[in-house]
């Protein structure tokens, strides 16, 4: 399990996860690269405890991780409001990447749909 904490009515910090490929994509790297770019990222988040959503499919960002080294490697990260953490509770987090399939090349077969991170390992939320 992947765990976070953050202060009750604070912003920092950002909420940051390392996407991770799964393997499928690794044969040609600059594929998932470019499959990247054209995505939308989003989060969600809810209540552990009652299965009420707070956030549904806020946007999010993928960035480029500094001091990656040789290999291009990429954040998911949201970015808090006051309302995201103005109670206390415990939530189960997520997020959508949705690729949109915009890239035509011959030959090649881009990723489309939607991925939901984490797969492996459930991300919990603490606000306290």
């Amino acid at each position: 399990m992947i765990e976070f904490f953050i202060n009750s009515k604070s912003t920092n910090p950002s909420l940051r996860m390392e996407l991770i490929l799964d393997g499928r994509y690794d044969y040609k790297k600059s594929l998932m690269q470019n499959a990247i770019q054209d995505s939308n990222v989003t989060f969600s988040m809810k209540d552990h405890e009652t299965d009420v959503y707070k956030i549904i499919n806020a946007p999010a960002m993928i960035r480029l991780m500094e001091d990656s080294g040789c290999e291009e490697k990429y954040v998911l990260e949201y970015n808090w409001t006051e309302r995201d953490t103005r109670y206390p509770g415990v939530f189960d987090g997520e997020f959508e990447i949705k690729f949109n399939g915009d890239i035509i090349e011959e030959g090649v077969d881009y990723p489309t749909g939607n991925l939901i991170v984490p797969i492996q390992e459930e991300l919990r939320i603490y606000i306290k």
